[in-house]
């Protein structure tokens, strides 16, 4: 019999602890915008005028997408999207005269980063592409546009730099510098694949015959050190890690509320509103979003609110 009771108050405590820890449905909050902006659905404002969106009731948490670039709620869990791939570096020919000395490659199909796979990889020269140091300072090489190299969503992308030095004269050093690959989408989103001062560990590089030349990696920049007019001939490789090509980051809420804290109360035609205001820079229109939402650790209750937004 004591058993019994026991497991009975087990499960009382058991149910009471489940009831606790659900949450209230966040539809109980009401958000509104100034009816005499509204028009056939969309709300008209002008560029510089204060939206306030007008809130009665409770919620625990509210995020704000103004549907402006990086904002889109629609993009809200967006991670790839393929669009334009484009490098671009400065690089810095110093010391001897050397010609052809650097080359810019670039390939999707590298079946293992390693010297032997580097070598017999099929690469496609895009030196062509870029604008080089002749040795007279460093120089920016302009925007390159690889996209054909990686047509595929999922695609990668390697870009290498192949140095080579000749015996006979004083060989070149080459600096690069200002190293970026990026994602550029059509709406002008850009996400950043590749800089020096994230990837400084990542490049792989190797040396080919008796030389000690060899590229140095840092987070600052790409060099290779020719020898004296004496040195060994050599071919030097510095190759990135694959380059996911249509990576994006997600665009990112405005946190209007978040848990305890709380957000401006202002009293408007004789009723008192909970309220946040955004101003918008830049006509056009969009799609507010309010994403208003519960949460315990054992669940989750979201509601959306959209508006309609013509900015002019």
């Amino acid at each position: 019999m004591k058993y019994l009771f026991y497991a009975l108050l087990c499960c009382i405590l058991i149910t009471s602890c489940a009831k606790e820890l659900s949450v209230k449905n966040p539809d109980a909050l009401t958000i509104d915008l100034d009816p005499a902006r509204a028009s056939g659905g969309t709300y008209t404002y002008k560029i510089g005028d204060t939206v306030k969106f007008l809130m009665a009731g409770k919620a625990d948490n509210i995020l704000f997408y103004s549907g402006e670039l990086n904002r889109d709620y629609n993009n809200a869990t967006r991670t790839a999207a393929k669009g334009t791939t484009q490098l671009s570096f400065t690089s810095n020919a110093q010391n001897g005269t050397q010609a052809n000395t650097l080359q810019v490659l670039a390939t999707n199909k590298l079946a293992r980063v390693d010297s032997a796979n580097i070598v017999a990889a099929s690469w496609t020269d895009i030196t062509s592409r870029a604008v080089l140091s002749t040795g007279g300072g460093a120089l920016a090489s302009g925007t390159i546009n690889v996209t054909d190299l990686s047509p595929g969503t999922n695609d990668s992308l390697f870009i290498a730099f192949r140095y080579t030095g000749a015996t006979g004269s004083l060989q070149r050093t080459w600096t690069i510098t200002n190293l970026t690959v990026n994602n550029v989408l059509a709406d002008g989103n850009t996400a950043p694949l590749v800089t020096l001062a994230t990837d400084a560990t990542y490049w792989t590089r190797f040396k080919i015959g008796t030389s000690a030349v060899n590229w140095i990696p840092a987070a600052t920049q790409l060099q290779v050190i020719g020898g004296a007019a004496t040195a060994p001939a050599n071919v030097s490789w510095i190759v990135s890690r694959p380059i996911y090509t249509s990576r994006i980051n997600p665009d990112l809420p405005i946190v209007v509320k978040q848990l305890a804290s709380e957000i401006p109360v202002y009293t408007i035609g004789g009723k008192t509103y909970s309220g946040y205001n955004y101003v918008y820079t830049k006509a056009g229109t969009y799609t507010a979003t309010m994403v208003v939402f519960n949460k315990s650790v054992d669940e989750q209750k979201t509601v959306t609110k959209q508006f309609t937004l013509k900015v002019q």
